[in-house]
């Protein structure tokens, strides 16, 4: 049915809220985008879970992938209406009634498409270095965060590993990285955008070498798309503004959970200074803050979406909300503030991924994270109490 002529030219006659609300399974990221995480495996976008088949990057190159029986099968149940049981993420959400990633930011992207062509990519093939370990970020996304949960509670995956994710990083190897990026070349025409995340990707050479071996014609068809923390510009010599005239469109998603001390502690060991003068040296080609949702900043929204538009105009998104480690999520609040909560954030784009998260049920008690961030400032010596009395 993917490749059904007449399915094409049904879909390009249909009304697209029409078809999302008759369709609750279809979902344009696995017919648009190739997503490979940092443990090595495909997925059907990064909020998707694992799944349970043989493709890992470093046993199958990405188009391949993209191509193969499994996921035809995939697109062609989607298409049809039939659920799928890694896209439970998106179901749950909207179970309450509200927004999900499916019918809300990747709807907006993609409205309906199934054709083949002006796939993005958004690979982590690059490594997890990352000069940052920030509080409730994945572990196997960064290696500064790995060395301190190492340093701190003798396990690099503290949280992690058994609670949810059991994910841990496994690197790509100079073979496999190459037949990675031969593969994309070879179908660079099929190509619409690349999303470069890591690690932090502008300290990551291998990602430097992918953007100079892409041929001058075809990257003036490709948008780049960075998840970077903002905190260099540049690396031995390199600066993404050297690329702006050879691809299409360069666009930045900055990563910032707060800001002054609040946000120097989250995302630790953050030099707010350097990264506030970096802002204004690169705004013209930042497209948002992306915020991550959490316990510790899900207080003071308004406040860091005013603070970052009314002195650098940039807006602010609040999509991403933190589920792991689980003890971080919002959804461990008593009722009484889930509902204060709500109210606040009522009128607030993207508020409803916030509600949905706080519809949840409560899995820990906040002494968790009063733990966790403890153990955490002594190795800083930075003490979190100190900046947030609500805990």
């Amino acid at each position: 049915m993917y490749k059904d002529k007449e399915s094409l030219n049904f879909l390009s006659k249909i009304n697209v809220d029409e078809f999302y609300e008759k369709n609750k399974s279809y979902c344009a990221m696995p017919f648009k985008e190739i997503y490979g995480d940092n443990a090595g495996r495909y997925k059907l976008c990064c909020h998707a879970k694992k799944m349970n088949w043989k493709y890992t990057t470093d046993n199958t190159k990405p188009f391949y992938y993209f191509f193969s029986p499994e996921m035809e099968e995939i697109r062609n149940k989607m298409l049809t209406g039939k659920k799928i049981d890694a896209c439970k993420v998106c179901y749950d959400l909207e179970k309450t009634g509200g927004e999900s990633y499916r019918n809300g930011k990747y709807k907006k992207k993609y409205s309906v498409d199934i054709e083949p062509k002006n796939i993005g990519l958004k690979l982590r093939i690059h490594g997890s270095y990352c000069n940052l370990g920030c509080y409730m970020c994945h572990p196997y996304n960064s290696s500064t965060r790995r060395n301190e949960l190492k340093k701190v509670f003798n396990n690099p995956y503290e949280g992690f590993v058994g609670a949810g994710g059991g994910d841990i990083y496994k690197p790509i190897k100079y073979q496999e990285w190459h037949d990675s990026v031969d593969d994309i070349l070879k179908n660079i025409d099929l190509v619409s955008y690349m999303n470069i995340t890591g690690g932090e990707p502008l300290q990551l050479p291998s990602h430097w070498k992918l953007i100079e071996k892409i041929p001058d014609e075809a990257a003036k068809h490709i948008t780049l798309h960075y998840d970077t923390n903002l905190t260099e510009l540049r690396y031995k010599g390199k600066s993404i503004f050297d690329y702006v005239d050879k691809f299409q469109d360069i666009r930045l998603g900055v990563s910032t959970d707060h800001y002054g001390e609040k946000e120097a502690w989250i995302r630790y060991p953050k030099d707010i200074k350097k990264f506030e003068e970096n802002l204004i040296e690169a705004r013209s080609i930042i497209k948002t803050i992306n915020v991550t949702v959490s316990l510790l900043n899900v207080f003071d929204l308004h406040e860091i979406r005013d603070y970052y538009w009314k002195n650098f105009g940039i807006k602010t998104t609040f999509m991403n909300i933190v589920r792991g480690p689980i003890f971080l999520s919002i959804r461990n609040f008593d009722d009484k503030t889930k509902q204060e909560l709500i109210k606040k954030y009522e009128s607030l784009d993207d508020g409803s991924y916030i509600k949905n998260e706080l519809l949840l049920p409560k899995v820990h008690d906040l002494d968790k994270l009063k733990n966790y961030c403890d153990s955490l400032s002594r190795s800083r010596n930075f003490n979190w109490r100190a900046l947030w009395n609500e805990f």
